[in-house]
């Protein structure tokens, strides 16, 4: 048996059997807000009624104080929190009141993930992608400067 083969490498913009990445996915990172103060106000029942209404499980009560804390890793987990809103909702004494907990997104900060196929490390595409990205601004900068003159 004979065998010839040609390598030719390409870019995933021609084909996409050169795409080293199975899934790249971002999502914003959160801001969790604990308002101590209205917090004070409820029973610990309330707190832990809190705590198991957020599916992502953002939330656990101390022990010690019994406070409503953020867990370590609650920017990994949380996604999901109209559960916790409607829970709070339910709980205040008027809508106009402050949420006892209260999560947003980050307008500055991101969680980015790459997972790869194997064909390059994942921090060797975000690396390659970035200077794509620069050389393509760089581009632009160039032809803006061009339109100047």
């Amino acid at each position: 048996m004979k065998f010839k083969a040609i390598a030719r490498m390409g870019i995933s913009k021609e084909h996409a059997k050169w795409c080293p990445v199975a899934v790249a996915t971002y999502r914003f990172w959160p801001i969790i807000t604990i308002n101590e103060e209205a917090c004070s106000m409820l029973t610990l029942e309330q707190k832990q009624e809190l705590v198991e209404a957020c599916s992502d499980r953002i939330l656990d009560l101390d022990e010690v104080t019994g406070n409503l804390v953020a867990v370590e890793n609650a920017f990994e987990l949380a996604t999901f929190t109209e559960e916790l809103k409607m829970a709070q909702e339910a709980m205040k004494k008027r809508p106009e009141d402050d949420d006892f907990v209260h999560v947003v997104q980050s307008t500055d900060r991101f969680v980015f993930s790459v997972e790869s196929t194997g064909a390059m490390d994942a921090e060797d595409i975000v690396l390659s992608s970035l200077r794509v990205l620069k050389d393509r601004l760089n581009y632009l900068a160039a032809e803006v400067e061009k339109l100047k003159d």
